[in-house]
């Protein structure tokens, strides 16, 4: 009797465990996206998720394909620079309430053609359920302003929530594009010019 007894739990607890927890949680995940193509300068992708158990953020950062990097055909990573963290729960709540929210909004067809500028992408995820943005080059003085005014919110955000200095550097080579006032000029001094330096095997003067 003690051994049916053993086998039956044992049947219970093997049974338990083939339940796949994802089938629970997935689709009450949530994935946002925002996709950064500066012409000049590297890529990045910045990924929030957020499950039933826990709220992430990782932002990477290409290595750029143009420019000296294609002339003297160096080999280059797939990644430039990579962080992730942790969100407290406000945390993901106070950024969705101040971006995720906003790119709630109906938009227009946009021309997605190439061209120098910044092109920013918002995707949202959520279960099967999925909405975006286009922006092609959002700028302080463009007379659609809603472009800028959403991305400048979440480029905040993000520097309040990494609180990293190369992402900060990189984040103001970003702001350049949307804000003439702001000039891009490389410094041996920044985290991310020194890191550039590594990467691409080249020197920079101040």
């Amino acid at each position: 009797m003690q051994k049916i007894s053993f086998t039956i739990l044992g049947l219970l607890i093997f049974s338990a465990c083939q339940q796949n927890p994802k089938n629970i949680t997935t689709k009450d995940q949530e994935i946002f996206k925002v996709f950064l193509n500066p012409s000049f300068d590297e890529r990045a992708e910045i990924a929030l998720s957020k499950t039933e158990n826990d709220q992430n953020i990782s932002f990477l950062i290409s290595p750029r394909v143009m420019g000296r990097d294609i002339i003297i055909g160096e080999k280059i990573t797939d990644t430039f620079y990579h962080k992730s963290i942790l969100l407290s729960k406000s945390q993901y709540t106070i950024f969705d309430s101040l971006v995720i929210q906003k790119t709630k909004i109906k938009q227009p067809h946009q021309w997605t053609g190439c061209c120098d500028g910044m092109p920013v992408t918002f995707l949202l995820i959520k279960g099967t359920d999925s909405s975006g943005l286009f922006f092609r080059s959002p700028a302080v003085d463009n007379p659609d302003s809603s472009g800028y005014r959403i991305t400048k919110s979440a480029i905040d955000q993000f520097r309040v929530l990494f609180k990293d200095s190369l992402i900060t550097d990189y984040f103001y080579d970003i702001e350049s594009y949307m804000d003439n006032s702001k000039a891009h000029k490389p410094d041996p001094k920044r985290k991310i010019d020194q890191l550039r330096m590594r990467k691409y095997n080249v020197t920079i003067s101040q």
